[in-house]
């Protein structure tokens, strides 16, 4: 039975009449030919598109979307008609002189624009060549709604429609767009190219990247052929990326049941400009550290890179092949990418331990999503910047895609294929909601997966499971109850509102996980294996909530975490780390976990402790603990550390490698003195005629020694920095100079995230590396991000600014300053829109300084002897 916590099937299946948005449904475009002209040393343009449109119903008017765009002329079916542009609300009307009939019409417009320097729209991105010269590229960046900013459009998701893009260029440039080009004619210094008409496809998905770029590529066994596109001279440093993205395309192929519709797949470098990718259909463009790989690449930077070619991939089914209807159900597109390149990205390379790295997302959308001020996976989008701000990381992204996690699970694995390949072929070339897909996968399943599904994601929040075991002497079979409320880190919610939550049960360290949905506030009597066996809820860590065991439960399960799969020893150190945080317990049982794990290898678990253990130290900075609290994580982690050793062996798999940076970063940060002086032998070693350091070694000693760095060798780092050629390994030198502890070269370096030593196609991590000087010296960045913040962002958008200032600086600079002030100074510095992202962002600071003071205070017991409470 599945209780009501929300109504099934709230959300009706797609249909375009009733899709939310502001233009009206009366004119839908069928076709777009679109012609523009750019001048990219003026940062200026002209247009001329001719749209083919379907009047539904007689109408006297016609009301698209524009931004900044200078409307020339306009005709429909040859006849001239009246402009009106409110730029403010994002919308031209063109009146007609009288009502045109329902049917087929020509729409015609004449317009010019600007190149911007932010990626929104059509932007120009400089960057700085290797010979030190600076050239310019031009590149689109359109989702959420910018397309409005290049060609007047239905810029609305449900309006899809064909496109065919001509455009005029230096004849040396090469250019890129969602389709392979038909025709290119050179008159003079410039070309222009004509590329093939798009399948239907909303605006926010059309490509334009253009400069002097090169590629390579090939035709794979599907016959797509895939390209990799860069600055020309640096194309080669994506033969990584082309050889993952043919394996990915063939996979995602068989997965979703649809092939690849488009002719070919160009993968875009962007040299800076945005930070992420952006998955256009056919063109998807990239920050250009994701897909290129010079020699100097870490290990740990293939891996990511792969996992986000993964991840815009699978947006080639997932948000283009089938669009969500409205900006209420994006988290169809963006959780359904994160969870399909996660499962590609632990197929394709299991060392890497992918599927348990995955709980560091999931930990990073729980902290946020457990709070009283969290938003649901699915939120009501009314305007443009709602539609942007609801790209949410954390919940739309991380928090979606566990929860699909979930479900596959709890579905299994083979039936949540079937369901995911009767929504493609329902809904492709078209739109689609949630209730789409909750249909699709209750046909597949014969379960009624909405109303399992729909509270989480319509409700805010998710559910502390709690565990109470009851023990039958005479049979030495245990049972236990289960019950449920939702889980705050701080205060309480009085909606008390209920999940049905598919528990995996399991018994000793190998037993079979059983589902059991907890459909109610508590459940009795379930059977849970035999008395004194460790007891695993949340078997595999696959469930989105936490588990808290009655304190007999923990102690059986603590004597054998040893023993336990390294997934449940995870799940377990996340609960008990997230209960101690929000004082539900007390933190001896969170620390009692960790040293149980001794000199055992498992990657995340070490990664989470770690992280818990980081916390502590940055917390007991300034006071008289601080040297302790460090000690204490030294000691937990020293064993390991020597275990493992500075050098990796033949065959060593790459989670190992990561385990070792997790560790020995750590033991540098807390002042290791046998650590610190082994980064110091071997970066002296590394300065000597033709020494060689793998990528990894060189980040991990240099992060080491310029943290602990004198003035001499923090100079000598910069000087590494400004004559690196490799631009990858000149931003390892420079992300290195700002992790630096020493306050008075914290200040120089300050003063070089304002240098012209940072390339412009670098530009938007100068904000980045002040955040970074915080970690050591936040009072000294917090005054310098305060008087330097228009020029850290001035190349965002007004979007990323907003929601990117919002979120972070608290985030960033709690510790430097009260939660009073970071509040007055955003409130102050923002838009009244940002209002309700300020206040999460505070809200977030005051617990932070709370918990910081608590777990501080039971630190203090712990170290002098006396352990707050029972260990649990």
């Amino acid at each position: 039975m599945l209780a009501p916590t929300a109504p099934a099937g709230a959300v009706a299946p797609f249909a375009f009449d009733t899709t939310p948005g502001r233009l009206p449904k009366t004119i839908v475009p069928k076709d777009y030919t679109i012609t523009i002209v750019p001048d990219a040393s003026a940062k200026r343009f002209t247009g001329t598109e001719s749209v083919v449109l379907d009047a539904r119903t007689p109408t006297d008017r016609i009301v698209l979307n524009t931004l900044d765009l200078t409307i020339a002329k306009a005709t429909l079916d040859g006849r001239p008609l009246t402009v009106r542009t409110e730029n403010d609300k994002q919308l031209t009307t063109f009146a007609l002189h009288a009502p045109m009939r329902a049917g087929a019409h020509v729409l015609a417009v004449q317009y010019a624009g600007a190149i911007g320097e932010a990626p929104a729209g059509l932007f120009a991105q400089d960057y700085r060549r290797r010979d030190g010269t600076t050239a310019r590229m031009l590149s689109t960046q359109f989702e959420a709604t910018d397309a409005r900013r290049m060609f007047p459009s239905w810029d609305e998701p449900a309006f899809r429609a064909t496109f065919q893009l001509t455009v005029t260029l230096p004849a040396a440039w090469n250019a890129v767009s969602n389709t392979p080009p038909v025709a290119r004619r050179v008159h003079g210094a410039v070309s222009t190219t004509t590329f093939a008409r798009t399948p239907r496809m909303p605006s926010y998905l059309v490509v334009l990247s253009a400069g002097d770029l090169a590629s390579i590529g090939g035709a794979g066994p599907d016959g797509v052929k895939q390209n990799v596109w860069a600055v020309r001279g640096s194309e080669e440093q994506g033969r990584y990326t082309l050889e993952s993205a043919e394996r990915i395309l063939t996979y995602y192929d068989d997965y979703f049941g649809v092939k690849f519709p488009l002719p070919k797949l160009d993968h875009i470098a962007i040299p800076g400009g945005f930070g992420g990718a952006m998955e256009n259909w056919g063109g998807i463009t990239y920050n250009q550290d994701i897909i290129l790989h010079p020699p100097s690449a870490t290990v740990g930077q293939r891996e990511d890179g792969f996992s986000v070619v993964a991840h815009e991939m699978a947006h080639q089914w997932n948000g283009d092949l089938v669009t969500m209807g409205w900006w209420d159900d994006i988290w169809l597109n963006e959780s359904f990418a994160s969870w399909m390149s996660a499962k590609a990205t632990e197929h394709f390379n299991p060392s890497w331990q992918w599927a348990q790295r995955e709980d560091a997302s999931k930990e990073s959308a729980m902290n946020a999503d457990a709070r009283l001020a969290a938003h649901a996976i699915q939120q009501h989008v009314t305007d443009e910047l709602q539609a942007g701000a609801s790209f949410d990381s954390e919940i739309t992204y991380d928090k979606g895609q566990a929860f699909l996690r979930m479900l596959e699970a709890y579905l299994g694995p083979q039936t949540f294929q079937a369901g995911v390949r009767a929504y493609m072929q329902a809904h492709k070339y078209s739109n689609a909601t949630t209730a789409d897909l909750w249909n699709s996968l209750s046909g597949a399943s014969r379960k009624d997966v909405a109303a399992l599904a729909s509270a989480w994601t319509e409700q805010p929040g998710f559910p502390l499971v709690s565990v109470t075991s009851v023990c039958d002497a005479s049979s030495g079979n245990r049972t236990v109850t289960l019950a449920q409320h939702r889980f705050l880190l701080d205060g309480d919610d009085p909606a008390n509102e209920l999940w049905n939550i598919p528990v995996a049960i399991a018994s000793g360290a190998a037993g079979t996980p059983e589902y059991v949905v907890l459909a109610t506030a508590s459940q009795s009597g379930i059977p849970a294996g035999r008395c004194g066996e460790p007891l695993r809820v949340n078997a595999g860590n696959v469930g989105y909530y936490r588990v808290a065991y009655d304190a007999a439960t923990f102690e059986v399960n603590r004597r054998a975490f040893g023993a336990l799969p390294a997934a449940d020893k995870i799940a377990m150190l996340d609960d008990q780390w997230a209960l101690a945080r929000s004082g539900r317990v007390p933190l001896t049982g969170y620390l009692g976990l960790a040293r149980s794990m001794g000199s055992e290898r498992d990657a995340r678990a070490w990664e989470q402790i770690v992280g818990a253990l980081a916390a502590l130290e940055r917390d007991a900075r300034g006071t008289p603990d601080h040297d302790a609290v460090a000690a204490y994580g030294r000691a937990l982690v020293s064993p390991l550390a020597a275990a493992l050793t500075w050098d990796a062996v033949p065959g060593e798999s790459p989670a190992l490698v990561d385990l070792r940076s997790t560790v020995l970063d750590a033991l540098g940060d807390w002042n290791d003195p046998a650590t610190v002086a082994e980064a110091r032998r071997r970066f002296a070693a590394m300065q000597a005629p033709n020494a060689t350091a793998t990528p990894e070694e060189q980040r991990l000693v240099l992060a080491i020694v310029a943290t602990n760095a004198d003035a001499a060798t923090w100079e000598r780092i910069h000087t590494l920095a400004t004559s690196a050629t490799d631009p990858v390994v000149a931003r390892r030198y420079l992300t290195a100079l700002m992790s630096v502890r020493d306050p008075q070269l914290a200040q120089r370096a300050l003063a070089l995230t304002l240098s012209d030593e940072i390339p412009p196609q670098e530009f938007g991590l100068r904000a980045r590396y002040v955040g970074t000087v915080a970690n050591w010296n936040p009072q000294a960045a917090w005054a310098f991000y305060r008087a330097n913040s228009d020029k850290l962002r001035r190349k965002q958008s007004s979007f990323e600014a907003m929601i990117g200032i919002a979120r972070g600086v608290a985030a960033t600079y709690w510790r430097a300053a009260s939660p009073d002030e970071l509040n007055a100074w955003l409130t102050a510095k923002l838009p009244s829109q940002a209002a309700p992202y300020i206040a999460r962002s505070i809200a977030r600071a005051r617990f932070d300084v709370a918990v910081s003071k608590r777990l501080g205070e039971q630190m203090h017991a712990i170290l002098a002897g006396r352990p707050p409470g029972a260990a649990r």
